[in-house]
Parts: structure tokens; C-alpha cells; sequence
């Protein structure tokens, strides 16, 4: 028998890069677990040659496309079996393509002291935090030294990586990122900002070295926020948008429009993501909002 690669690499595989002497705080950097999240997999790269090119201390590892079955097809799940990998944590050994693959990425990252896990939320959303802040109490504390302005409660799907990591009492979080959806894209500015707080939280772990006066970690304010809540159109309709995502809003502030109807916030709220000008049929989302938390 001859086995003919004809395009590398194989979709049965992820890499793994690894810095650091493995003496101190161990960080991962998940990315690409969906495949179309193209922000997630840049930021991730981005880190790869930053510690190429600075080193590490401690240990830090990066995944920056763990499906790629789903990133050569530019879809949220693999083409194998269709499941989303997000959904399946710890995975299983012994089942499906994605089951093998969420199996194996659960191994890699039992040793981390710290998991992020790096997504996007379309074209059309803003960056903010998926934490578990109301069931771990260092998940509040861990969002401030990560430093992103709003963190919002998960909803709580299990299959999670982060939310799977926590359960297993690792300190771990989901950053969604500004891009990808619907067909893969990158938002610049969006990944920028990450970086810049991701390091600055290297700089807390210890895994980047620093001055004494670098040491002092400026913790940035941070709204935390209930989880989300989406407005789904009634009717058929055009739907206008008259706010933007990444923005908070008094209640009772107009949203958008739906035919001639406003849509109004249902209380004081912080907006997530919030379709284009387009044809909305009965039952899609319009906004995704997140309730100001008291």
C-alpha cells in the first residue's frame, strides 16, 4: 500500500506550541474551536511569534486552530460529524471524529493553572467575557486581571471547554472576539485590544518577564453582566438597527425597528451583537443583550 498526501496538513490533527523551562504558572491559549472564528485563531498566531521571538517563563502552550476539519471548511463544526466541539468536553476516546478530537484537547490541557479559550461572535458582535463568575468565586477576580470591560455570566451549556475546566477546578474563561461569522474574517482592531490585555496578564502569571514597575498590574474596571438575552423578531419584517454593539443602553432606549415597531431595551443593557439592516423572518435574532448586573 501507498499513501498519497497530497495537501498537507492532515485534518486529523492539531499543533501544539509549547515555551517556557516548565518551572512556574502554566497558561493555555486555546483558539480554532470553532473553525470560522478567524479573530481567535490571529490572536492566538500572534502569540505563537511572540514568544518565538521573547520566550517564556513558566510554561505557556497555544493551540491556535484546534479543528481543523472545521477551518478548511469555514464552518463552526466539522464535517465529519457535524458537532460542535464546544458542546462535547471531556469527548471521548472511543467516539466520533469530534468526540476523539475534544478527548485528546482535554488531556493536553489538564495540567494548566490557566485557560483561555479564545472565540468570535460574528461580524455583527463586540468582545466581551463568558465567565462563570456567580458559581466560582476566582472567576470574578480573574476577570478583572484579564482586564476586558464586560464580562458576561455564562449561560451555563455544558461540553464547554472552559466551563468543563472549571468544574475540574481549573481557573479558565472564553473570550469572545469581534469577527468571523458567517464565513470567516478577521477583525483587526478587535485582536489588537486582545492582545494587548493578554499580555498584560502574562505579565500577572509571571510567564513574561518584567521590570519591578511592570509588575504593578493596572486592574481596568469591569462590568460584570446576567446572562444573555436575545430579542427575536415576532413577524416577518425589515429589520433597521439604530445602535451598535459593544455599547451599553438605558431601558426603554430604541434599538432598532422591525417594520414601523420599535424595539426597545427591556431594561438597562449592554449590547452583544446586533444583526444588519436585512430581512428578519418570525423567530431569528435580532439583538443580543446582557442585563447591567447589580
Amino acid at each position: 500500500m501507498k499513501t498519497v498526501t497530497y495537501q498537507d496538513p492532515s485534518l486529523s490533527t492539531y499543533d501544539i506550541y509549547e515555551f517556557g523551562d516548565g518551572e512556574g504558572t502554566e497558561v493555555v491559549i486555546t483558539a480554532g474551536i470553532h473553525g470560522v472564528e478567524q479573530t481567535a485563531i490571529y490572536v492566538a498566531r500572534q502569540f505563537v511569534k511572540y514568544f518565538e521571538d521573547h520566550g517564556a517563563n513558566g510554561k505557556v502552550k497555544i493551540i491556535p486552530v484546534c479543528n481543523q476539519a472545521a477551518y478548511f471548511n469555514r464552518t463552526r463544526t466539522s464535517p465529519y460529524d457535524q458537532l460542535d466541539l464546544n458542546r462535547i468536553f471531556p469527548g471521548d476516546a472511543h467516539g466520533s471524529q469530534s468526540m476523539q478530537l475534544a478527548h485528546s484537547i482535554w488531556q493536553d490541557t489538564r495540567d494548566a493553572d490557566y485557560i483561555i479559550d479564545l472565540h468570535c461572535c460574528g461580524q455583527h458582535g463586540s468582545t466581551y467575557v463568558m465567565s462563570l463568575f456567580s458559581q466560582f468565586e476566582h472567576q470574578v477576580g480573574l476577570a478583572k486581571l484579564l482586564g476586558f470591560s464586560d464580562v458576561v455570566h455564562s449561560g451555563g451549556a455544558r461540553g464547554q471547554l472552559f466551563l468543563e475546566a472549571c468544574e475540574a477546578g481549573q481557573q479558565a474563561l472564553l473570550v469572545e472576539l469581534k469577527g468571523g461569522q458567517p464565513d470567516g474574517m478577521i477583525d483587526f482592531d478587535a485582536a489588537e485590544k486582545c492582545f494587548k490585555q493578554l499580555l498584560n496578564f502574562f505579565k500577572y502569571t509571571g510567564n513574561i518577564s518584567t521590570t519591578e514597575s511592570d509588575k504593578i498590574i493596572e486592574v481596568h474596571p469591569v462590568r460584570f453582566h446576567e446572562s444573555m438575552t436575545t430579542l427575536k423578531a415576532e413577524y416577518h419584517g425589515i429589520f433597521v438597527p439604530y445602535v451598535n454593539s459593544g455599547v451599553h443602553y438605558e431601558q426603554g432606549t430604541i434599538l432598532g425597528k422591525l417594520n414601523n415597531e420599535n424595539i426597545t431595551a427591556p431594561f438597562d443593557c449592554y449590547i452583544a451583537a446586533i444583526n444588519y439592516p436585512r430581512y428578519c423572518f418570525a423567530g431569528e435574532r435580532m439583538v443580543r443583550i446582557a442585563q447591567i448586573k447589580n
